[in-house]
Protein backbone atom coordinates (compact mmCIF):
# COMPACT_ATOMS: atom_id res chain seq x y z
CA UNK A 1 0.00 0.00 0.00
CA UNK A 2 3.02 2.23 0.24
CA UNK A 3 3.10 2.44 -3.57
CA UNK A 4 -0.49 3.72 -3.61
CA UNK A 5 0.28 6.25 -0.87
CA UNK A 6 3.35 7.47 -2.74
CA UNK A 7 1.53 7.92 -6.05
CA UNK A 8 -1.43 9.61 -4.36
CA UNK A 9 0.96 12.04 -2.66
CA UNK A 10 3.12 12.57 -5.75
CA UNK A 11 3.78 16.13 -6.92
CA UNK A 12 2.54 14.88 -10.33
CA UNK A 13 -0.97 15.31 -8.90
CA UNK A 14 -2.55 12.17 -10.35
CA UNK A 15 -6.37 12.26 -10.32
CA UNK A 16 -6.61 8.46 -9.94
CA UNK A 17 -4.17 5.71 -9.13
CA UNK A 18 -4.67 2.07 -10.03
CA UNK A 19 -2.96 -0.99 -8.66
CA UNK A 20 -3.43 -4.09 -10.81
CA UNK A 21 -1.74 -7.38 -10.02
CA UNK A 22 0.78 -8.47 -12.63
CA UNK A 23 -1.26 -11.64 -13.22
CA UNK A 24 -4.37 -9.70 -14.30
CA UNK A 25 -5.22 -8.30 -17.73
CA UNK A 26 -7.73 -5.98 -19.38
CA UNK A 27 -9.54 -8.22 -21.89
CA UNK A 28 -11.93 -5.83 -23.66
CA UNK A 29 -9.55 -3.66 -25.70
CA UNK A 30 -12.49 -1.96 -27.43
CA UNK A 31 -13.66 -0.59 -24.03
CA UNK A 32 -12.15 2.18 -21.95
CA UNK A 33 -12.34 0.09 -18.78
CA UNK A 34 -10.58 2.68 -16.63
CA UNK A 35 -13.02 5.38 -17.66
CA UNK A 36 -15.90 3.02 -16.94
CA UNK A 37 -14.53 2.49 -13.42
CA UNK A 38 -13.84 6.15 -12.68
CA UNK A 39 -17.26 7.12 -14.06
CA UNK A 40 -18.86 4.63 -11.63
CA UNK A 41 -16.86 6.14 -8.79
CA UNK A 42 -17.93 9.67 -9.71
CA UNK A 43 -21.57 8.66 -10.16
CA UNK A 44 -21.61 7.01 -6.72
CA UNK A 45 -19.50 9.67 -4.97
CA UNK A 46 -16.83 7.17 -3.91
CA UNK A 47 -13.07 7.54 -3.54
CA UNK A 48 -12.06 3.88 -3.64
CA UNK A 49 -13.04 1.09 -6.04
CA UNK A 50 -12.58 -2.51 -4.94
CA UNK A 51 -13.85 -5.84 -6.24
CA UNK A 52 -14.98 -8.97 -4.49
CA UNK A 53 -14.49 -12.64 -5.32
CA UNK A 54 -18.09 -13.31 -6.30
CA UNK A 55 -17.02 -15.85 -8.92
CA UNK A 56 -16.21 -18.19 -6.01
CA UNK A 57 -18.90 -20.07 -4.09
CA UNK A 58 -18.34 -18.10 -0.86
CA UNK A 59 -16.47 -15.12 -2.27
CA UNK A 60 -19.21 -12.51 -2.54
CA UNK A 61 -18.37 -9.57 -0.29
CA UNK A 62 -14.74 -10.67 0.22
CA UNK A 63 -12.28 -8.16 -1.24
CA UNK A 64 -9.76 -9.30 -3.81
CA UNK A 65 -6.80 -6.94 -3.63
CA UNK A 66 -5.72 -7.59 -7.23
CA UNK A 67 -7.44 -4.43 -8.47
CA UNK A 68 -7.60 -1.19 -6.52
CA UNK A 69 -8.54 2.15 -8.04
CA UNK A 70 -8.17 5.18 -5.77
CA UNK A 71 -9.28 8.72 -6.47
CA UNK A 72 -6.75 11.21 -5.17
CA UNK A 73 -8.51 12.47 -2.04
CA UNK A 74 -7.57 13.12 1.54
CA UNK A 75 -9.30 9.86 2.51
CA UNK A 76 -7.33 7.63 0.11
CA UNK A 77 -4.02 9.36 0.84
CA UNK A 78 -4.62 8.78 4.55
CA UNK A 79 -6.02 5.26 4.13
CA UNK A 80 -3.03 3.86 2.31
CA UNK A 81 -0.56 5.57 4.61
CA UNK A 82 -2.48 4.13 7.58
CA UNK A 83 -2.60 0.60 6.17
CA UNK A 84 1.10 0.75 5.34
CA UNK A 85 1.94 2.01 8.84
CA UNK A 86 -0.20 -0.76 10.34
CA UNK A 87 1.49 -3.36 8.16
CA UNK A 88 4.92 -2.19 9.33
CA UNK A 89 3.72 -2.29 12.96
CA UNK A 90 2.73 -5.95 12.51
CA UNK A 91 0.77 -7.30 15.45
CA UNK A 92 1.10 -4.07 17.43
CA UNK A 93 -2.08 -2.08 16.83
CA UNK A 94 -1.96 1.52 15.68
CA UNK A 95 -3.81 3.31 18.45
CA UNK A 96 -4.94 6.17 16.20
CA UNK A 97 -5.04 6.59 12.44
CA UNK A 98 -5.54 9.39 9.99
CA UNK A 99 -8.89 7.90 8.86
CA UNK A 100 -10.30 7.74 12.39
CA UNK A 101 -9.99 4.00 13.06
CA UNK A 102 -8.51 3.03 16.40
CA UNK A 103 -6.41 -0.07 17.03
CA UNK A 104 -5.76 -0.86 13.37
CA UNK A 105 -3.82 -4.09 12.84
CA UNK A 106 -2.58 -5.29 9.45
CA UNK A 107 -0.45 -8.25 10.42
CA UNK A 108 -0.88 -10.14 7.16
CA UNK A 109 -1.20 -9.02 3.53
CA UNK A 110 -2.87 -5.90 2.21
CA UNK A 111 -5.95 -7.76 0.97
CA UNK A 112 -6.66 -9.09 4.45
CA UNK A 113 -6.08 -5.64 5.92
CA UNK A 114 -8.68 -4.11 3.57
CA UNK A 115 -11.11 -6.95 4.30
CA UNK A 116 -10.71 -6.30 8.02
CA UNK A 117 -11.57 -2.65 7.47
CA UNK A 118 -14.52 -3.54 5.22
CA UNK A 119 -16.04 -6.24 7.42
CA UNK A 120 -14.49 -5.57 10.80
CA UNK A 121 -17.05 -3.13 12.15
CA UNK A 122 -15.19 -0.15 10.77
CA UNK A 123 -17.68 0.62 8.03
CA UNK A 124 -18.39 4.19 9.10
CA UNK A 125 -14.72 5.01 8.53
CA UNK A 126 -14.34 3.01 5.34
CA UNK A 127 -17.54 2.13 3.45
CA UNK A 128 -18.70 5.74 3.19
CA UNK A 129 -15.83 6.31 0.77
CA UNK A 130 -15.57 2.85 -0.77
CA UNK A 131 -17.48 0.91 -3.37
CA UNK A 132 -17.17 -2.80 -3.92
CA UNK A 133 -18.21 -4.17 -7.28
CA UNK A 134 -18.52 -7.73 -8.51
CA UNK A 135 -15.36 -9.48 -9.49
CA UNK A 136 -17.31 -11.44 -12.09
CA UNK A 137 -17.10 -8.32 -14.26
CA UNK A 138 -14.21 -6.25 -12.92
CA UNK A 139 -11.63 -8.77 -11.63
CA UNK A 140 -12.74 -12.24 -12.73
CA UNK A 141 -10.83 -15.27 -11.50
CA UNK A 142 -9.51 -17.00 -14.63
CA UNK A 143 -9.54 -20.42 -12.95
CA UNK A 144 -13.24 -20.69 -13.83
CA UNK A 145 -13.03 -19.12 -17.29
CA UNK A 146 -14.35 -15.71 -18.26
CA UNK A 147 -12.19 -14.94 -21.29
CA UNK A 148 -15.03 -15.34 -23.78
CA UNK A 149 -17.60 -13.60 -21.60
CA UNK A 150 -18.29 -10.14 -23.08
CA UNK A 151 -19.25 -8.86 -19.60
CA UNK A 152 -15.78 -9.51 -18.12
CA UNK A 153 -13.50 -6.46 -18.23
CA UNK A 154 -10.48 -7.73 -16.28
CA UNK A 155 -9.35 -11.35 -16.06
CA UNK A 156 -7.17 -12.30 -13.10
CA UNK A 157 -4.89 -15.32 -13.55
CA UNK A 158 -4.38 -16.09 -9.87
CA UNK A 159 -3.77 -19.42 -8.18
CA UNK A 160 -3.99 -22.41 -10.48
CA UNK A 161 -4.68 -20.21 -13.51
CA UNK A 162 -1.26 -18.49 -13.45
CA UNK A 163 0.22 -20.92 -15.96
CA UNK A 164 -2.62 -20.41 -18.45
CA UNK A 165 -2.31 -16.68 -19.11
CA UNK A 166 -0.10 -16.97 -22.18
CA UNK A 167 -2.31 -19.54 -23.85
CA UNK A 168 -5.52 -17.64 -23.08
CA UNK A 169 -4.26 -14.17 -23.99
CA UNK A 170 -1.98 -15.07 -26.92
CA UNK A 171 -3.59 -18.18 -28.40
CA UNK A 172 -7.17 -17.70 -27.24
CA UNK A 173 -10.35 -17.39 -29.26
CA UNK A 174 -9.80 -13.65 -29.82
CA UNK A 175 -6.91 -11.21 -29.92
CA UNK A 176 -6.99 -8.95 -26.84
CA UNK A 177 -3.42 -7.73 -27.31
CA UNK A 178 -4.34 -6.22 -30.71
CA UNK A 179 -0.93 -7.43 -31.95
CA UNK A 180 -1.61 -11.11 -32.55
CA UNK A 181 0.28 -14.10 -31.17
CA UNK A 182 3.62 -12.75 -32.42
CA UNK A 183 3.10 -9.22 -31.04
CA UNK A 184 5.05 -7.63 -28.21
CA UNK A 185 3.03 -9.12 -25.35
CA UNK A 186 3.07 -12.64 -26.76
CA UNK A 187 6.47 -13.13 -28.39
CA UNK A 188 8.19 -16.31 -27.21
Amino acid sequence: HMMLAEYLNSPEGFDYVMMLDADAAFIQPEHNTMKMITDLMEKNGKDLFLTDEDWLKYGEGRINGGLIVAKNTEFTRNLFQDTFDAHVAGHAALKTTRIGVSNLVCSSNEQICLNDLWKGGRGKHFSEYTMMMGGKKWNHGAEIGGFDDPEVEILHFMGGAKGTADKVLCDGSRDVTLEGPRGYGCKP
